[in-house]
């Protein structure tokens, strides 16, 4: 008890909390701006906590980077453009929401969840800390593995109205993951003698092509972004809509805390929340939802569930970084690199030399999730007036964002031209009805499940599946196959019954004019 309040003591100071009100907006600024996201924020910030008081520097580097979804999910909902990878779930229906001139609410209730969702992850953390080490340590390569196949399981539900779709484009991200050198072997695949694949295809040219590039091209033609009324007018975003967006994550509250627990979980796992859960947790939102039809529809709960799991999977995240100095994510390596810059060593001497600190960044997590989420309710109206550009006006400054955004990742060209090659099959993909989202999904799953299956078959035999953890794991994959089947079964016959109803009403109003 004593750490906990020395914990919140150190939240408290004041210079503590003038860094985390200087970090808020910088994180948000890197997560409304297309392709910086998580990372480039971390690697920009890193140099500036050099000399600061420990808990100080830290505080900084966490808080910044805490609100990166949040400003991300603006562009993901105005612009139907991911501020970061992991908002690409959020467009699925929020960009719909959008569209249709309900841009507040999906926006309320995105950015509701976002603050919520980092709290219930803070708490978790706060929660798990003290008894860390036999729930990291009860997820091997096999489990992993798992944790991936469930994602993967999800392809399906991603793909808007047809699952073979969704099912195919999921196909096609694996094989896009599977470029480069092979992470355990180091046998170099499909480089075509290009030095440049021999990493294989990167994430932020990739996310930038597929959702960026075609939605620029649609703006360059002509089309506004601003939903409009019957008679033309532009409808505008009021801080009315943007509150019953928030209250709206909040009466969902089971979509909201089944997605928080969901991403915290993910979290926790090095290697596989950043990017996935979101997904992961779109799925799950969709499969026990009363409506799954909606979904990719505008359906809220399906801007609810991936904004949840957003911020909450930092909260996982933090968890093996702070007590074994394993990475949680790939943006945990540079915080990290943040803790060794100011003379710490994250790991199981960290927990029992400054379990103090280690409670006052879940504190500073908290803060800066509430802040950052705050800040944009407050802002939306005025954020929104971006949608009210002229479309051959915004396309040349978002251009001009995703090529800035794509070259400062790696500083390198080749990933400003792959976003164009990628824009290419984005807009194939889109005239045609595949689903982009699932692709993404299938493209970061591929190394994983490649990875750790071979280390799970080579370490464990052929019958790895066998433990305990895997078999749990493989039960909620069928279950959530068979439901999912179910649930689609009931839907196409509720949407069979209405049509047939429609139609006989449409009869009778003709019967009654002949007559």
């Amino acid at each position: 008890m004593s750490d906990l309040l020395n914990g919140l003591m150190n939240f408290a100071r004041w210079d503590v909390f003038l860094v985390l009100l200087a970090a808020v907006p910088v994180g948000l600024v890197f997560g409304i701006l297309p392709g910086l996201g998580g990372l480039v924020a971390l690697s920009v910030l890193l140099p500036l906590v050099y000399g600061m008081e420990p808990i100080v520097g830290l505080a900084f580097l966490l808080a910044s980077y805490a609100v990166v979804s949040t400003g991300g999910s603006v562009t993901a909902i105005l612009l139907g453009i991911p501020g970061s990878p992991s908002n690409a779930a959020t467009i699925i229906d929020g960009y719909v929401l959008s569209r249709r001139g309900r841009a507040g609410y999906a926006l309320g209730a995105a950015l509701s969840s976002s603050a919520l969702g980092g709290v219930i992850g803070a708490v978790v953390l706060f929660a798990l800390l003290p008894i860390v080490r036999p729930v990291v340590m009860s997820f091997g390569s096999p489990e992993t593995f798992f944790l991936a196949l469930l994602g993967i399981s999800y392809l399906a539900m991603l793909g808007g109205g047809s699952p073979i779709k969704g099912l195919a484009a999921g196909a096609f991200g694996l094989f896009l993951g599977t470029f480069g050198y092979q992470s355990t072997t180091g046998v170099p695949r499909f480089w075509m003698e290009i030095d440049y694949l021999l990493d294989g295809f990167r994430l932020i040219p990739l996310a930038l092509g597929m959702f960026a590039i075609p939605e620029i091209i649609d703006l360059m033609s002509g089309r506004s972004i601003a939903a409009t009324r019957p008679d033309g007018s532009p409808m505008e975003i009021t801080h009315k809509q943007v509150w019953l967006g928030a209250r709206a994550a909040v009466v969902r509250k089971w979509v909201l805390l089944r997605s928080s627990i969901l991403g915290v979980f993910l979290g926790l796992i090095p290697g596989v929340g950043s990017e996935t859960a979101p997904f992961v947790t779109y799925g799950a939102a969709k499969q026990a939802s009363k409506r799954p039809y909606q979904f990719g529809k505008g359906s809220i709960e399906g801007v609810i569930g991936p904004e949840g799991s957003n911020n909450a999977k930092d909260g996982g995240a933090l968890v093996p970084t702070l007590a074994f100095g394993v990475p949680g994510s790939s943006a945990m390596v540079l915080l990290i690199g943040g803790f060794l810059l100011l003379g710490l060593q994250p790991g199981p001497k960290f927990l029992e030399d400054h379990m103090d600190m280690a409670y006052g960044l879940a504190f500073v997590l908290v803060g800066a999730n509430l802040i950052g989420s705050l800040v944009l309710l407050l802002l939306a109206k005025h954020l929104a007036k971006i949608t009210l550009l002229p479309g051959h006006m915004l396309a040349p400054i978002l251009l001009t964002l995703v090529v800035v955004g794509a070259y400062s990742t790696n500083n390198n060209f080749a990933d400003v031209l792959f976003v164009f090659i990628f824009g290419a099959v984005g807009i194939a993909m889109k005239a045609y009805g595949f689903s982009r989202p699932a692709l993404l999904l299938g493209f970061v799953l591929a190394p994983l499940l490649e990875t750790y299956l071979y280390i799970s078959l080579n370490t464990y035999g052929g019958l790895f599946f066998l433990r305990p953890i895997c078999l749990v794991l493989a039960l909620f994959i069928v279950a959530g196959a068979v439901m999912a089947g179910m649930k689609s079964h009931r839907a196409h016959k509720a949407l069979k019954a209405e049509k047939a109803e429609k139609t006989l009403n449409n009869k009778k109003e003709v019967t009654t004019h002949d007559l």
